[in-house]
């Protein structure tokens, strides 16, 4: 059953009138083990307007049409494409991820620890809407581990393995509250 999972992390880079649009710049993808399965920089096609480099950790170099190491777009599409058919696909607000990718996953095999709602949090008038959290305090809270550290740059490989560590950790309460879903049942907030 491992083999079904695999955890997927974008970096973004923005184009456009002040790098507003985001534009894909590097995949990696990790295993139920935290293997890395693919770790690669993206050949942006468009002219950067902002590498969000303290962000991202991507420079120039590493998405230019000249580096080896960086894939063509359409190429890396294609392969993470592949690389998810018959997976379940475990992320932290995946939407964003696979929009840069252009790609689709079917909703019953998405895993995103930004939508589950026990790691949500109230906002709002009387807390009645729920909003995610960040990554970064969800992996602290709950394994204890220090991602996205302030001052230093997002890694992929990071974030993929401590997304695929957070859905281990509640993987059975999650199983169980999509088995209630289904059958109309609720499902409960974590403390």
């Amino acid at each position: 059953e491992q083999q079904k999972y695999v955890a997927l992390d974008c970096e973004m880079v923005g184009i456009g009138a002040g790098g507003k649009q985001s534009a894909l710049a590097r995949v990696s993808m990790t295993d139920w083990n935290h293997t890395v399965l693919l770790d690669t920089f993206v050949q942006v096609p468009d002219r950067v307007t902002d590498f969000r480099t303290h962000v991202s950790g991507v420079r120039a170099a590493d998405i230019k049409a000249k580096n080896d190491d960086a894939m063509e777009l359409h190429a890396c599409r294609l392969k993470v494409g592949q690389m998810l058919q018959k997976k379940i696909l475990v992320g932290h607000a995946l939407k964003n991820d696979l929009s840069a990718l252009m790609l689709d996953h079917p909703r019953d095999d998405i895993r995103d620890t930004a939508k589950y709602r026990p790691f949500m949090r109230p906002s709002g008038r009387g807390g009645g809407k729920m909003r995610p959290r960040k990554l970064r305090d969800l992996v602290k809270q709950h394994l204890d581990l220090d991602i996205q550290v302030a001052g230093e740059a997002h890694c992929s490989i990071d974030d993929a393995q401590a997304t695929m560590k957070l859905y281990r950790f509640v993987k059975d309460e999650w199983d169980r509250d999509e088995a209630s879903k289904k059958k109309g049942g609720k499902i409960r907030r974590m403390k």
